[in-house]
């Protein structure tokens, strides 16, 4: 029993090997990972110094290939500004025969205008001088409604005019006539035939017939609270007969409160009388 432990038992001199220092450092695994990276380097090393090496043989001013694509690249923004230059260049050609062409249409019309003008003085001068030398004048003179404040209509006929003048009218309008010591051309003419030429006058000077005013004066209070404005009414007085309220009322000029006015601003008729009303800014009426 003794002797047979004895052969089954290890040689006294034999050791079991550490486990730590009989196994490598590094696996497999990680050596193939280690030698892909660096495989994966080597390539892109060796791909970026291609890619230098093309790129700067491609862009080398030295290489004829590089100096005719750079040439051509030259010749066509060479081409390219000289057409802007040619198109800038007729630009100001045409701008410049445009003024020129808007100069000379300006000095004909100058001229047409200089021209026209010295035909109408020499027709009048023409039509004067044969109204004088025809000795028309105005006969019948008469007074008529008041139109306004201030104004009557008178009328007159223009006689010894010829049976063949051709140009009544033109000598109606033409034809002064003296009314209070003042000579006015008429506003209008009318024409029924060679002895029958009426003319007509509205005269605003002399005329106190016409000339309406303004009575009793009414202040009607503000218009409404906050609206800072206030109103106030007139009575129409010396009203013509047969003159139109309307008109009379819209032209009698009034002054109050240091304003003047040329007329109502609103006008009423109620009781037999013409009312005018005026609204003006007043900061007592805020």
């Amino acid at each position: 029993m003794t002797r047979r432990q004895y052969y089954n038992s290890p040689p006294p001199y034999e050791q079991t090997p550490n486990p730590s220092e009989g196994t490598p450092l590094l696996g497999n695994a990680s050596k193939s990972r280690i030698r892909t990276a660096l495989i994966a380097i080597i390539t892109a090393s060796i791909a970026i110094i291609i890619f230098a090496s093309v790129f700067n043989a491609c862009n080398d001013p030295l290489d004829p290939d590089v100096r005719d694509r750079i040439r051509k690249k030259w010749e066509s923004e060479l081409r390219q500004h000289e057409g802007k230059v040619r198109e800038r260049v007729d630009t100001e050609k045409r701008w410049h025969f445009e003024d020129n062409e808007r100069i000379r249409l300006r000095e004909q019309w100058g001229r047409e205008v200089e021209d026209h003008n010295r035909e109408v003085k020499e027709r009048q001068r023409r039509e004067e001088e044969e109204r004088l030398r025809l000795n028309m004048f105005w006969t019948d003179l008469e007074s008529h409604t008041c139109t306004s404040y201030a104004t009557r209509v008178y009328t007159a006929r223009l006689v010894n005019v010829p049976s063949n003048y051709n140009r009544r009218v033109e000598a109606c309008m033409a034809t002064p006539v003296q009314i209070h010591g003042a000579e006015y051309t008429p506003k209008w003419c009318e024409d029924h035939g060679p002895n029958n030429i009426m003319g007509h006058w509205e005269v605003e000077q002399q005329q106190p017939d016409c000339a309406s005013y303004w009575n009793w004066y009414k202040d009607l209070g503000c218009v409404s609270p906050g609206s800072g404005q206030r109103r106030v009414e007139h009575y129409l007085e010396n009203l013509p007969e047969g003159g139109d309220w309307r008109e009379f009322c819209a032209t009698t000029p009034v002054n109050f409160r240091g304003m003047h006015f040329p007329g109502a601003q609103f006008c009423f008729e109620r009781k037999g009388g013409i009312y005018g009303h005026w609204v003006f800014d007043d900061e007592r009426c805020k």
